[in-house]
Formats: C-alpha cells, sequence, structure tokens
C-alpha cells in the first residue's frame, strides 16, 4: 500500500514537472506601428530576429533573414548597407558639402557607408583658383585651393573612412587653364550662323600643358597624402576617355587635354600618377556605356594597353541604369569580359531612374514608377551579388551617385521638348526616385531595394 501511495505521488510531481518545462515560450505582444516621421539616424545597434524553436529561443540577425524591411517596421532602426555587404564589397558615396555640413545627413553617412567618393569640391573646376593663376609669373603650375573639399576629407579622416580620389583628366576642367597665360580674355566665346555657340581658345603650348597637367596632378596627390595620410585609398586619372560616337580619326573623347597635347595625354596622365600616388593607392579609368559593345570594345583596347604598361588597377563602371538598360545579356558580357582584364572593378554613380524618358511615364503616377524603380533595383543587386559570390568577377565597391532624390542628377533642371506644345522648356519634366531616401530623409523602399531585401520581388 505504501509502495502505491508512493508511485502515485512520483507520477504527481511528474506531470508538474512537465507542464512546467514545455509548451512555447512566450515573447509578448507586438507593439502597434505608428507612421515614422523624418528619419533622424543613430547609432545602430546588431539588430536581430527572435526566432523560436521548441524549446529554446535564438537570436538571428537580420543580415542572415535579410528582412531588412520588415525589421525596420517593427523596431523603427535601419540596417546598414555596410554591414551587409562587408564580406562582399565597400559601399560607398558621392558625397557633396551638404553630406558633411547637415547633421542629419551625415548620421546617416556615418552610419550606412565605409567609403566615400568627392562629387564635385575636388573637381579642378572647384579647386583651381583663376584669381591667383592669373597674375601669377609661373604659367605651368596653376594655383589651387582645397578648403571645400578639406571638410569632407576631414570628415573622412575623422571617421576612419576611405575615399576614392577625385577625377584627375576631366571635363569638368575650365576652359581658362588652357589658355596662353591663363587668362579667361582669351576664351572668346561667339555664335554662329545657325544659332550654336562656338568657343575659341588661345591655346597655350603643348610642352606647357604637358607641365600643367604633371604639376596638377602632382600637387592634387601630395596636398591630399600630406595633410590625410592614408584616406585616400585610389585616384580615378580618367574619365571617360572613350567615346564611340565621335567622328574624328581618334576613338578618344574629345576634351581641352586631347585638343593642346594629343592622344599621349591618356598616357601622360597615367604616368603622372603612378609617379606621385603612393605604393598603396590604386589608379582607376572610369567609363560610361560600358555596356554598350560599340563602346566597350574600344574601352577594353584602351584598358589592356594602360594595364600591360602597369599604369592602371582598376576600372571604374559607371552604374547609370533604368528600368529596362542594360539588359541581362549585355550586363553579363560586359562584366565578364573586364574581369578577364584581371583589373579590380568598381561600381561608380550608381543609381537606378525609375522613368524611361518616354511619353508613357507622363501618365503614371509617382506611386507607380517608384514601384517599377524598386523592382528593377532589386533585380539589379541580385544579377550584382552573383556576379561577385558565383562568377567570381571581383566587384571591390559600389557608389551611390546620390544620398537623396532632390540631389539625384536625374533631378536636375535641364531642356526638354514639351511633349503638348513641343516646346522647350527648361526645368524636371518628370521626377525620378533613384535614391534611398527622399528629400526629407525619409527612407525610400530603394534603400530596402538596393540592400537585397527578401521580401521585395525584382525583375
Amino acid at each position: 500500500m505504501r509502495k502505491e501511495k508512493m508511485i502515485g505521488l512520483l507520477a504527481l510531481a511528474a506531470t508538474f514537472l512537465f507542464a512546467g518545462c514545455s509548451g512555447s515560450v512566450e515573447i509578448g505582444p507586438v507593439p502597434t506601428i505608428t507612421p515614422r516621421p523624418t528619419v533622424t539616424p543613430a547609432p545602430t545597434p546588431t539588430p536581430v530576429v527572435v526566432v523560436q524553436e521548441q524549446e529554446e529561443v535564438k537570436e538571428v540577425s537580420v543580415y542572415e533573414t535579410k528582412k531588412y524591411k520588415e525589421y525596420y517596421e517593427k523596431e523603427n532602426k535601419l540596417p546598414q548597407l555596410k554591414e551587409a555587404y562587408k564580406d562582399v564589397f565597400s559601399i560607398g558615396l558621392d558625397a557633396s558639402l551638404i553630406d558633411i555640413m547637415d547633421e542629419k545627413r551625415q548620421a546617416i553617412v556615418k552610419e550606412q557607408f565605409n567609403q566615400l567618393t568627392i562629387k564635385e569640391d575636388l573637381t579642378p573646376e572647384n579647386i583651381m583658383d583663376y584669381e591667383t593663376a592669373k597674375v601669377s609669373e609661373d604659367k605651368t603650375r596653376i594655383p589651387l585651393n582645397f578648403s571645400a573639399a578639406d571638410t569632407i576629407l576631414k570628415f573622412a579622416k575623422d571617421n576612419n573612412i576611405s575615399v576614392m580620389g577625385p577625377k584627375l583628366m576631366t571635363e569638368a576642367t575650365p576652359e581658362w587653364a588652357f589658355s596662353k597665360d591663363l587668362d579667361r580674355n582669351q576664351v572668346v566665346v561667339t555664335t554662329d550662323e545657325e544659332g550654336n555657340e562656338v568657343t575659341t581658345i588661345e591655346y597655350a603650348s603643348a610642352e606647357v600643358m604637358l607641365a600643367r597637367m604633371e604639376n596638377y596632378i602632382k600637387d592634387v596627390i601630395t596636398y591630399c597624402n600630406t595633410n590625410y595620410p592614408g584616406v585616400v585609398i585610389s585616384w580615378t586619372v580618367l574619365d571617360e576617355p572613350i567615346n564611340a560616337g565621335e567622328t574624328t580619326e581618334t576613338m578618344y573623347r574629345a576634351n581641352y587635354w586631347l585638343k593642346t597635347i594629343g592622344d599621349d595625354y591618356i598616357v601622360k596622365a597615367c604616368e603622372f600618377a603612378r609617379k606621385y600616388a603612393t605604393a598603396s593607392q590604386k589608379l582607376l579609368l572610369t567609363q560610361d556605356a560600358l555596356d554598350e559593345e560599340k563602346t566597350l570594345k574600344p574601352s577594353l583596347v584602351l584598358i589592356n594597353k594602360l594595364k600591360d604598361a602597369k599604369l592602371i588597377d582598376g576600372i571604374g563602371i559607371k552604374a547609370h541604369y533604368s528600368p529596362n538598360s542594360p539588359n541581362v545579356f549585355n550586363m553579363e558580357d560586359m562584366m565578364k569580359k573586364l574581369s578577364a582584364t584581371g583589373l579590380d572593378l568598381h561600381l561608380t554613380e550608381y543609381y537606378v531612374d525609375c522613368n524611361e524618358g518616354n511619353r508613357g511615364d507622363l501618365d503614371k503616377t509617382d506611386e507607380e514608377r517608384l514601384a517599377r524603380g524598386v523592382k528593377r533595383s532589386k533585380a539589379l543587386m541580385t544579377n550584382i551579388l552573383n556576379y561577385d559570390v558565383k562568377s567570381n568577377y571581383d566587384i571591390k565597391s559600389i557608389s551611390l551617385e546620390a544620398l537623396t532624390n532632390d540631389y539625384a542628377d536625374v533631378n536636375q533642371p535641364k531642356d526638354y521638348i514639351d511633349h503638348n506644345t513641343l516646346e522647350v522648356k527648361f526645368g524636371v519634366q518628370v521626377v525620378s526616385f533613384p535614391c534611398i531616401f527622399d528629400e526629407d530623409l525619409n527612407v525610400s523602399d530603394v534603400f530596402f531595394a538596393f540592400m537585397g531585401d527578401a521580401t521585395i520581388k525584382g525583375y
């Protein structure tokens, strides 16, 4: 009898014990999500998603689930682009001065990016000092003013963000820089019989222009390396040197360097850059329209020529995309052929215009066009990841062309033809939404598409 009573007590204890150990762990109610105002980024802790498996609760990083938008809507915290792609490539921004001077924009830059390109404030037209040059006796060296660029370079240094150096040989070079006496009066603009502007310049000699080129490259590189050692990791020596549409005897894009020095300016510029850059700094050539065979073919001729001479280390692929261009076959062919050079690949000035630039865009709502751009962004990033991870095309970085839609190049005013009146007007015909934030710093679905959000479908 005592034995049976003891067995009964043990059975009762076991019942309570297993009742307490079984079942699910209660996490708690999900708070109601209220509409989010303007994004004010703050340092982001490692975001986690709670996953329940039988009797234990595990924390899984949102970067593993890739449900970035879902996490943001629940936690009101943005995941980090640089964290999402840390094992694949660097994530950069073509930074303007406002991105550093504005407190909220600066916070986003620090949170999201690990690389910067100085968009305008380190180009020849912005650092060449005309007033000082005009009165200088040395006409082989153009004085430079780095005051605006200093702000961005100092920010990058203080925050341990690397900088891809500026375009050294670019069309953004003032015309007076090629005049005999560095004098604007030697640049004369007239109008021909058809109403077209014609610029006539009293050019400096080829010998003088070569000296100006070397001194310019030397002074820019030396200034940055002296004042911000280790910050600048590369220099874009040549910007869009190829233009397959040119009707001249040369395959090179017409510019004043070509005009005053000749085809040799390309090799000379790379030689000067190699001479003054540090051993660790990479030299790049950037080119647009590489997805088009007519541009890709001559570009590869030049790229391989410079590579064989050990004058460049990488290729900047200008990534200007739209809903239907480039097609997946042309893009794959481009990536395969450029990768075969053995040089580093960088996607620069990256954006996806949600407009095609045709009349059909005028009939679509902003929401419809944004949705189209988001789908395209997701599809492109899926392809780009496959190129790097599966095809082993070594993509080193992707740099976004602008942080917010209002600063995107595609949204800047320009001449366009009004389809109703056929009149030429000046302004923005159809606003696009290519950036990860809108003008009020509200996060866009483009952000999540660019991150490869698992819940967004591409096409």
